[in-house]
């Protein structure tokens, strides 16, 4: 578990992958950390991994990996000096792996240095590292800078197997009327997205206790 750390690679935007966080273990938590990168800041390649209210900010696929995460209450802070940001690129390979990432209640924007110049920013909550590629935004803000068409191809990477999904999210970028037409991309109802909770998703009621973190187990509603 780490509290109150923060986690930086600072090798700048234009030096290509820079990792602030390399996290291949079962059974971690992150709390009111903060993670700071440009290209593929936080790799996250464990089962059942959990951060809270932790702000993380990047440029290019920075929450990325193969690992099972659930993201509650954090700010993901899309950074220059690229004008089209990626958020996740999760990299689930087979059906049947225990991979994906859900977000709940967290907010997308741009980092406070560049919210004069957002109007040139356009973010895409994700693209497929791989072909299985699952991610989830539920109950969450997604700013303005959120791109109409939410998601992103991965060159030579097929769509129609991942899963990308998103329910009750709010404010100016959450309109999903112009989201992408792809077989794997889903508007959840309220019975799968329960899938996606704490509890459902990695199990937390099971372990995270004992890390003296916070946590909510379901649904906000």
């Amino acid at each position: 578990m780490a509290k109150s750390l923060t986690f930086e690679n600072s090798a700048g935007p234009q030096n290509g992958q820079a990792v602030a966080v390399f996290d291949k273990a079962d059974h971690t938590a992150y709390y009111k950390c903060r993670f700071l990168g440009f290209q593929d800041t936080l790799y996250v390649n464990g089962k059942y991994q959990f951060f809270k209210e932790s702000n993380i900010y990047g440029s290019v696929d920075f929450i990325f990996g193969h690992g099972r995460v659930m993201f509650q209450d954090c700010n993901i802070y899309a950074r220059m000096p690229s004008n089209s940001i990626t958020v996740t690129a999760q990299s689930k390979d087979f059906l049947r792996s225990i991979s994906g990432f859900s977000f709940q209640n967290c907010t997308v924007t741009v980092s406070p240095e560049i919210s004069s110049n957002k109007q040139n920013v356009k973010v895409f909550l994700g693209r497929p590292w791989r072909q299985y590629s699952n991610v989830v935004f539920m109950e969450s803000f997604l700013d303005d800078v959120v791109a109409s068409e939410g998601w992103m191809e991965w060159k030579g990477v097929p769509v129609n197997n991942l899963f990308y999904g998103e329910f009750n999210n709010f404010g100016p970028g959450a309109d999903v009327s112009k989201r992408v037409n792809w077989t794997g991309y889903h508007l959840l109802d309220k019975k799968s997205a329960i899938g996606f909770t704490v509890d459902n998703f990695i199990d937390g009621s099971e372990w995270l206790a004992e890390t003296g973190i916070p946590f909510r187990r379901g649904l906000l509603t």
